[in-house]
């Protein structure tokens, strides 16, 4: 049986690219379902049309014509089709005996196709698969199972739709979702007023769109999914809201009644890290930067999303944020907005908190009040879990009896950093080498502020803690993780410049296990 193109990989390849029949072919798609489509719905869509375009094209190419096979006569005249060859069609220009001791005898046809002429045999009765009648040919397209076709090249067809309508201006894309923009509800100005107002209302959100639509009076006899995508599409382009929800789903909320620390980065969490030679890391020191996992580390992702434990370093006390590291982001559904509204529920009293995942600059909003409420210490352990559903999420610690326990607290004498130790209830496990607090906040702001503005380096900065913390030691040693969780109070670094620049300074010397001693001889 004589196989459709359709039906060989090769036509759904590297070189399948759309025409502008199959453009014309979504065009009037949308124009006859009059509602948004997914990019998978249109690949379908192209899929079933370059089919029965094939069909269509080959039943032109066989009318009035006889199709070649070795069994039949024919006549000098005649217009044959060759399916075997593409379906060439050519005419008979002559007729000559011949003979096969195999087959015996029976004539060569002549068939000029394409201005070149070609022989070949007829009246030969043998089983030959080219002995096709023109009932077989059409039922091979007829056939064609359009559903097994998307399941197998759909993703292809699906990626070649998105580049071609990505170029095309009468098209829209909101997420996963195409629409042609004359067919689109009229969105005017009133509408957005009232969609702010109902917003407002409802304390700035978030509100899913079906939520907003039933308020704003528009056109009944318009497909719901349309609306949808109209006012979508309108609120998208307006500055006053912002899309807060995971990938598949809409939220609206109002951008002015966003919290601060979403709307503006808290400047303690904006990475300040100079470049750095990473070559100058050790196998060891780049297993200690992972191990820290800050959200600027740049360390791949685990695939999966798995329960965290993570220590809380003094940046994100200080803001109420937790940090978008790699092992904590896969725990919080993809986005394509700038900003994602999360629920966080305490995992002992069931408290639900609202967070703000901020993707560019790698934070989540909204825990100063359970940090303090917890007492939470920097170095202390948080950890989160995947929730009941997308965007709700399990917080907690590792609670406990509080203690008073021995730790390092910053203070701020003649404009430089100072440490010592002092006891201190902790009801929260803690990692030792990283815990670091202090009693007077505002006096570590304005030596930070003093730091940013004369621009103070990573070697400036370790030269003034690492004496202060090594006098808090016997052996006059400091770990390479208290620096990094010390240098934070003053500079907004993650552990790769601050571990490059102990292994460069010959003021700073190694002992083993990650701790460090400072040699004022050469600094």
């Amino acid at each position: 049986m004589i196989q459709p193109q359709t039906q060989n990989p090769d036509y759904w390849g590297s070189a399948f690219t759309l025409t502008e029949s199959d453009v014309e072919q979504i065009y009037n798609h949308f124009l006859e379902v009059e509602k948004p489509q997914t990019v998978e719905q249109i690949a379908r869509v192209i899929i079933a049309h370059r089919v029965a375009e094939e069909k269509t094209r080959i039943e032109r190419l066989m009318t009035d014509r006889l199709v070649y096979q070795p069994k039949a006569g024919f006549a000098v005249g005649d217009e044959l089709v060759f399916p075997v060859l593409k379906f060439a069609h050519g005419k008979v220009t002559g007729i000559r005996p011949g003979y096969n001791p195999s087959y015996g005898k029976f004539n060569v046809i002549a068939v000029e196709i394409k201005g070149k002429t070609r022989e070949f045999a007829s009246e030969l009765p043998i089983d030959h698969d080219l002995n096709l009648d023109n009932g077989s040919i059409t039922d091979a397209f007829d056939q064609v199972d359009v559903n097994e076709l998307q399941t197998q090249y759909g993703e292809t067809v699906a990626d070649r739709v998105t580049a071609v309508l990505n170029e095309r201006a009468e098209f829209v894309r909101l997420g996963i979702e195409w629409f042609v923009k004359a067919l689109m509800v009229d969105v005017n100005v009133g509408h957005l007023h009232l969609s702010e107002a109902i917003l407002e209302v409802n304390e700035g959100g978030p509100l899913r769109t079906d939520e907003i639509l039933p308020h704003l009076d528009m056109d009944p006899a318009v497909d719901p999914a349309t609306q949808a995508f109209s006012l979508n599409y309108a609120l998208l382009n307006d500055k006053r809201f912002d899309e807060v929800a995971p990938k598949g789903q809409v939220l609206w909320f109002l951008k002015r009644l966003e919290p601060d620390g979403v709307k503006n980065v808290p400047e303690r969490l904006i990475n300040t890290a100079p470049s750095y030679d990473r070559a100058m890391l050790s196998p060891q020191l780049m297993l200690l930067e992972r191990e820290l996992d800050d959200e600027w580390s740049n360390i791949p992702a685990p695939p999966t999303a798995q329960p965290v434990v993570f220590t809380l370093m003094y940046p994100h006390r200080h803001a109420g944020t937790l940090p978008l590291s790699s092992r904590i982001r896969p725990l919080f559904p993809p986005s394509s907005s700038p900003h994602q509204r999360v629920v966080l529920i305490d995992d002992e009293t069931d408290e639900e908190i609202v967070g703000w995942v901020v993707q560019e600059h790698r934070y989540v909003y909204g825990l100063g009040d359970w940090y303090e409420k917890n007492e939470i210490p920097i170095g202390g352990f948080v950890h989160l879990s995947p929730g009941p559903k997308p965007g709700v999420l399990l917080i907690g610690f590792d609670r406990r009896r509080a203690q008073r326990e021995w730790v390092r607290l910053a203070t701020a004498v003649d404009n430089r950093i100072k440490f010592e130790l002092m006891r201190r209830a902790v009801g929260c496990g803690y990692d030792d080498l990283l815990i670091v607090g202090t009693d007077v906040v505002a006096a570590i702001d304005a030596l930070w502020r003093r730091a940013e503005a004369n621009d103070r380096s990573v070697a400036s900065l370790l030269g003034e803690i690492f004496p202060e913390l090594a006098n808090l030691n016997p052996q006059n040693t400091v770990h390479a993780k208290t620096l990094y969780s010390a240098i934070n109070m003053l500079r907004r670094l993650p552990p790769g410049p601050v571990f490059a620049e102990l292994v460069r300074h010959p003021a700073f010397q190694p002992v083993g296990d990650h701790y460090w001693r400072f040699d004022s001889s050469r600094w």
